[in-house]
């Protein structure tokens, strides 16, 4: 695939997230453990969403570098 297909397809992913985050934005209550917040239910698909990019580019990178030694 090329470089601009692929910005093409994760443009669109984008757009569809949040599409997806925007038509979802009821106040909703998060509890984990003793801890409860209320927030957008927008913002809670955009956090959830922001951390698994970034713990599958940190895993992802920790396996590229296992895997070299």
């Amino acid at each position: 695939m090329t470089r601009n297909m692929k910005l093409t397809a994760g443009g669109l992913l984008l757009l569809l997230g949040l599409v997806f985050a925007v038509q979802n934005s009821a106040v909703v209550e998060v509890r984990i453990v003793a801890w409860s917040i209320q927030m957008s239910q927008a913002l809670v698909i955009f956090v959830t969403g922001a951390a698994g990019l970034i713990a599958g580019f940190f895993l992802g990178t920790a396996y590229r570098i296992t895997r070299q030694t």
